[in-house]
């Protein structure tokens, strides 16, 4: 039974089971069974699971490669290259799909249609906070996509590249992931404030 609940799928089951429960017993069904609430859930557990690899990468992985490499006698960054690197990309890109599209779902919900979501992004009157928060969103998410995925695939060796090219790689993904960082605090903040 133990071993089992380490298990990923297990974890993730086994939290949404919990929920259902304290809802059942909080009595919080009513809360749960508004789309527009149950949206909101599910984006901020996203945007967590999201914003939190964000740091991790930033804060924790690189610095701790770059440690590695330089450390002649430890063990090197093969490890988190070959084992964590990847796993870890891959629960930050569909993180970053689901709150974005989480995102639109619940701007769809709020004004009942394209509404919102064209309000948003046009930063129609009412929806300035919002939309600069989905702005910001959208870019974070297409730098994940498209400019940090596709070069950690050449730093990690899951594409044949150079070492110049590598080298390139290495900064484009730097500076796509820095500047994500700076822009999830003030789009946390327009989240909340929106909600």
């Amino acid at each position: 039974m133990f071993n089992r609940i380490n298990l990923v799928r297990c974890k993730i089951a086994l939290g949404f089971v919990t929920t259902a429960i304290v809802v059942y017993f909080v009595g919080m069904d009513s809360i749960v069974n508004q789309h527009y609430a149950f949206s909101v859930w599910l984006h901020v557990l996203a945007g967590i699971v999201w914003i939190g690899l964000l740091y991790y990468f930033n804060f924790v992985q690189v610095p701790a490669m770059g440690a590695a490499l330089a450390d002649s006698d430890g063990p090197g960054p093969a490890a988190i290259g070959k084992y964590i690197a990847p796993r870890a990309l891959l629960w930050f890109r569909m993180a970053a799909a689901t709150t974005w599209i989480l995102g639109l779902v619940l701007l769809a919900l709020q004004s009942r249609g394209m509404d919102g979501i064209i309000g948003a992004f046009t930063l129609a009157q009412g929806y300035q906070v919002i939309g600069i928060g989905a702005w910001m969103g959208t870019i974070m998410a297409f730098n994940v996509w498209f400019i940090i995925w596709p070069n950690q695939q050449k730093i990690l060796g899951m594409k044949d590249a150079s070492a110049e090219e590598i080298a390139t790689a290495k900064k484009n993904a730097a500076l796509a992931s820095s500047i994500n960082v700076i822009l999830s605090v003030p789009m946390l903040l327009t989240m909340i404030a929106w909600h």
